[in-house]
């Protein structure tokens, strides 16, 4: 009997606030794709930072092959923290997920690496090394080779010494897809898959507008729509874009100005597709035909002034789909249209949106990129797909509302959260179902693994507050890093940081001798462990080490900061700079980053279907790096030599 593997891996992805001077998340350029950026706002001031990429042939494009007879297929679900996902499975909340557990094998958890940050873990987990190897360090790091206060995204950089599973897989003969899955991207061709769909690329931010209109001119009509009252028309541009026309129209022939519907369109006559919506309507609007970029549109309110009517409009994140080889661009693009945005925590936080919108925007995408995953999976049969999701992610970092130290806490508020997040889980399990759909359990073991896990937290840390106190760190009056009069300077990603040290003939700009060196090493150390919650007295730092002890984590990479450091649950570390105080309350509830060890990191992993014993027991923890080896025994073919993981031999039993 063939035996097909499916791994789903879930993982996490969130930056902390960290704002350098210039925007470094402009994406890479390859092919005229470019590549996925993290979610996260950034400071609009902070530098451009590119990659110097080695010189590559294209990646030929495969054809279509017949259905393997063995094959892996991996989703990464962000951030399923173990306890919590079993009490849901537990609790009849996913039913599907319940289903292969109790016909399976369920790992009590999987440990990440360090920082159990998504980024740096989703690399380890498809290549099968540690950071050490892979040189993806955290979500965010520095490079000596940029200014002293640029940072790097671990999502937008490619591997050091290491190689993705689906590369050997592909050397070895076989075919290959990694969709959505951070390190699998177009613009890396020498390490993306046959079949690559990077994270979608962000053309513009989401916004929310208040919109006046002018009284338009004669009868109005275009196709079915007719306005029987004098309708109203403005205009929106997104930079960089599109201009949007709006038409505000009385859709009810009562003899009555009722206007009531919203007409969207890119072309002043309509000649486009225009989408049409009501107060509380979605509508999804293809901005750019060249790119194919677009995005969601809500009409929030219509004020009905009877010389100028104003309507409040919220629109997502604009994004384009990214993708090798072209023909499965344009594929995608045809059957499935442009990239959708996610949960806009960004919006959710300053009002634009409200939970159900985000929980909207957060199904959108689950369910779009589940059925792009199973179209992928049943059109070109690979024998390795890793694809991704972001629903526990999104959602923990959103709603993680359980302990009474977070602000706005009321238990009230803290089981309407719970049932926000129990909407989420839901919508995994429809994901789930989708992707189940293209698959024959009876010949297919699924295997369902996460990334990292979630801790509920209440206070940020501003450790650039900590080295500007103490003289360490120079700004001016915009808060702007002074670079030749700085010795010190952190980059944070949720629950750890790596703080650099200007050291001379290292850094671009350095000042610091290296007689200056240990001193100032050991400052920051002293500095860091120092920091107390200012109410209960307590240590906030629990892990500070030098660049010289970060083997034990292994984490010893030239990216690495000269000192490393991880605060314990319940704080979050954010490298925003000149605020007056070190730690303040959080305006979110959920993070992760923190000491891989500890029980609120730990992952969920489930096996189930074809040769998988089939008894509902619960096996030993797994290490995130044991997936990839394990990837290639299934397939029958030699693992990369630099592989540090080993074989998780319970699902080899009989």
């Amino acid at each position: 009997m063939n035996r097909i593997f499916i791994f789903l891996l879930l993982g996490g992805i969130l930056l902390s606030a960290c704002a350098p001077q210039v925007d470094s998340t402009v994406p890479l350029q390859a092919d005229d794709l470019t590549t996925a950026t993290s979610p996260a706002r950034d400071d609009p001031a902070q530098p451009a930072t590119t990659t110097t990429s080695p010189t590559t042939t294209p990646t030929p494009t495969p054809s279509p092959t017949p259905e393997p007879a063995r094959s892996v297929f991996l989703i990464s679900w962000d951030g399923a923290r173990a306890d919590v996902v079993y009490e849901l499975i537990a609790s009849g909340v996913m039913p599907s997920f319940a289903n292969l557990a109790e016909n399976g094998l369920r790992a009590s958890y999987v440990q990440s690496v360090d920082p159990s940050l998504t980024a740096p873990a989703h690399n380890s987990m498809s290549t099968g090394c540690y950071p050490s190897q892979t040189g993806i360090v955290s979500n965010a790091f520095h490079h000596p080779s940029d200014s002293f206060y640029w940072y790097r995204q671990g999502f937008t950089e490619p591997l050091q010494d290491a190689e993705p599973v689906w590369v050997t897989a592909s050397r070895a003969g076989l075919t290959s897809a990694a969709l959505f899955f951070p390190g699998g991207s177009p613009d890396f061709p020498w390490q993306a898959a046959d079949y690559t769909i990077g994270y979608g690329v962000r053309d513009a931010y989401s916004q929310q507008l208040s919109l006046e209109l002018e009284k338009s001119e004669g009868d109005w009509q275009a196709g079915q729509m007719r306005s029987y009252s004098q309708p109203y028309s403005g205009s929106i541009t997104i930079p960089e874009v599109a201009r949007v026309f709006v038409h505000l129209l009385d859709s009810s022939d009562d003899q009555a100005a009722n206007h009531d519907t919203v007409l969207l369109s890119t072309s002043s006559d309509f000649s486009t597709e225009a989408v049409s919506i009501s107060v509380g309507e979605w509508g999804e609007l293809l901005l750019d035909r060249v790119r194919f970029s677009g995005a969601d549109f809500l009409l929030q309110e219509i004020n009905l002034d009877p010389e100028k009517p104003v309507l409040t409009l919220y629109h997502t994140g604009v994004h384009h789909n990214n993708a090798t080889p072209r023909q499965l661009l344009e594929s995608l693009n045809q059957e499935f249209g442009y990239f959708p945005a996610g949960g806009d925590q960004y919006g959710l936080e300053h009002g634009w949106i409200d939970e159900q919108d985000f929980l909207h925007l957060l199904e959108r995408a689950s369910l779009w990129q589940a059925r792009v995953s199973a179209w992928v999976y049943e059109t070109f049969q690979p024998d390795l797909l890793l694809t991704w999701q972001d629903n526990f992610d999104s959602a923990g970092h959103v709603f993680f509302l359980r302990d009474p130290q977070q602000p706005g806490y009321t238990a009230e508020k803290a089981d309407q959260y719970a049932r926000y997040y129990q909407q989420t889980a839901r919508t995994s399990d429809e994901a789930l179902e989708i992707m189940l759909d293209v698959i024959d359990l009876d010949t297919t073991t699924l295997i369902m693994v996460a990334d990292h896990g979630m801790a509920a937290v209440h206070h940020a840390v501003y450790p650039n507050t900590v080295l500007e106190k103490n003289g360490l760190l120079r700004l001016d009056s915009r808060n702007y890093v002074l670079v030749d009069q700085s010795k010190a300077f952190a980059v944070c990603s949720g629950g750890s940081t790596h703080i650099y040290i200007n050291l001379q003939g290292y850094q671009r700009d350095g000042i610091v001798t290296e007689q200056e060196y240990p001193l100032i090493q050991s400052q920051i150390i002293d500095l860091l462990y120092s920091v107390r919650d200012p109410e209960s007295g307590d240590p906030v730092f629990t892990r500070v080490l030098p660049k010289n002890k970060l083997g034990s984590l292994h984490l010893d990479h030239p990216y690495s900061g000269d000192v490393f450091a991880q605060v314990k649950p319940g704080y979050a570390l954010d490298c925003w700079r000149g605020k007056q105080q070190v730690i303040e309350p959080l305006s979110y509830y959920g993070q992760h980053g923190y000491d891989s060890s500890l029980f609120e990191m730990r992952g969920m992993f489930i096996a189930a279907g074809g040769s998988i014993p089939r008894t509902g027991e619960q096996i030993a923890p797994i290490l995130l790096v044991d997936i990839a080896p394990s990837i290639a025994a299934i397939l029958d073919f030699t693992p990369d030599p630099r592989v540090e993981g080993t074989l998780i031999e319970a699902l080899f039993e009989e």
